[in-house]
């Protein structure tokens, strides 16, 4: 029978050794292999039998013994700015990454969990209802064109556009802004912004 000793094997011989990766150190299976007289374990190979892993589990070789540790690997997200990233390493994630995606652009990490900033998140409706009003003030601005450029069609809406426009140019200095279920109301029989 093939015995280490000392690092080295006493005799040349098949013996059955636990191999895991160089690279991540995972445990990847019992494999049979042959081991010359004078020489020690081929690299990423063990003779100690690794535990039972659990589900989002995996068994690793750390220090010279067998862990049982989380496996998050897969999506993660950095805690900076959600950005979504692939994981590869087994083992509890990074700080700087989580498991948890970010709601939305106006949540930061709080160290165990997204929260709403509320100056962030006024901030970025704000910066959206304003990018609308300038793309309504636009098509308002159209449909009084159309006026006076003699459209029959539109003469009997010039004055609710011009009072739409007017309506938008304030918008942003109401006290509802930028709730988007306050917005000015186009007028009658137009629901299309687009032409």
């Amino acid at each position: 029978m093939t015995t280490l000793v000392n690092g080295f094997f006493d005799e040349s011989g098949w013996i059955d050794v636990y191999t895991f990766s160089e690279t991540t150190t995972e445990y990847l299976g019992q494999h049979e292999t042959y081991v010359s007289c004078g020489c020690g374990l081929p690299a990423g190979a063990t003779l100690e039998e690794p535990p039972e892993a659990g589900d989002g589990e995996v068994v690793v070789w750390r220090d010279g013994t067998w862990l049982v540790v989380p496996d998050y690997r897969g999506v993660a997200y950095r805690t900076t700015d959600g950005t979504e990233v692939t994981h590869s390493m087994p083992g509890e994630l990074p700080a700087e990454l989580t498991a948890l995606p970010r709601p939305s652009s106006a949540y930061i990490w709080a160290g165990f969990d997204w929260v709403l900033d509320a100056a962030l998140d006024l901030a970025l409706q704000s910066r959206r209802e304003r990018s609308w009003v300038e793309n309504e003030l636009h098509w308002a601005g159209r449909e009084v064109d159309k006026h006076q450029d003699a459209d029959p069609g539109a003469i009997s809406t010039e004055l609710a556009w011009r009072t739409y426009r007017n309506e938008l140019r304030a918008w942003p200095g109401s006290p509802d802004f930028p709730a988007s279920d306050k917005r000015p109301l186009k007028p009658d029989g137009s629901t299309n912004t687009a032409s």
